[in-house]
């Protein structure tokens, strides 16, 4: 009798895809292969070309940007979640629309109060948070697990918790709630070298809190991100940062 080999035989990976149309001029597909969600944006639009590539969508053709995720959690929910407010995150960021940072940093206090997750925040949500009129773009939190983080906003997910190389943290996540809001964990210690980083190791262990709404909120120490304004050469956001320590 002839033996048989079906046991062993290893099928292959199903390759599950979705594609959706959330604008006109603007369509978005993911394919989940291999443990990696690769979500990709087609566009003739000069504006959202522009804002993807800022948004860290490299440009695979003229029209078409592609970014490579980790295939955590559901990644066709986060996904119809990145198409929905796809439109509005690349407008925000073109500053076409306004951009209520307030609103997602309201939810993101509320769901982590009472939680084991360890964060502060910094860039311009930082700023803002002091009074400084700044107008972030969006809302940067370093914290100390990514996969928690995900689960805590898991219905407001636009990209999967994913695992980095060659970035200067091992893992972060995205998610959306009247702006976009993004975080990272495992910031590499040589993002100090030679300068200390508002988002390094050395901010983390001298936080500032900072009273708003009712909230704690742990940020970068100021001294720190006016120094990283000041190696930008961010002219209007460092007179606005001189002007908060000595006003009058």
């Amino acid at each position: 009798m002839r033996g048989d080999n079906s046991a062993r035989d290893v099928a292959a990976e199903p390759t599950i895809c979705q594609v959706l149309h959330p604008a006109a001029g603007l369509a978005t597909s993911v394919e989940v292969r291999h443990g990696r969600a690769i979500y990709e944006v087609r566009t003739g639009d000069p504006l959202y070309r522009q804002r993807l590539e800022h948004m860290g969508f490299p440009p695979a053709s003229a029209d078409r940007f592609v970014r490579r995720l980790s295939a955590t959690g559901d990644v066709l929910r986060t996904h119809a979640n990145f198409a929905r407010h796809l439109q509005e995150m690349l407008l925000q960021s073109a500053r076409r629309r306004p951009v209520p940072w307030w609103q997602a940093l309201e939810v993101f206090l509320e769901r982590v109060e009472g939680s084991q997750l360890r964060w502060f925040l910094y860039g311009s949500g930082a700023l803002a948070v002091r009074g400084i009129d700044v107008g972030p773009g969006d809302l940067d939190f370093c914290v100390d697990d990514s996969q928690l983080a995900g689960t805590l906003f898991e219905d407001l997910l636009v990209e999967p918790v994913t695992a980095m190389t060659g970035w200067i943290a091992d893992s972060g996540g995205r998610a959306f709630s009247g702006c976009l809001f993004e975080w990272m964990a495992g910031v590499h210690a040589d993002i100090d070298e030679p300068e200390p980083h508002e988002q390094g190791p050395a901010a983390a262990a001298r936080l500032e809190h900072v009273r708003w709404h009712g909230h704690d909120v742990p940020v970068a120490p100021l001294d720190l991100q006016l120094a990283v304004n000041q190696r930008r050469g961010l002219t209007s956001r460092i007179q606005k940062i001189h002007a908060y320590l000595s006003p009058g």
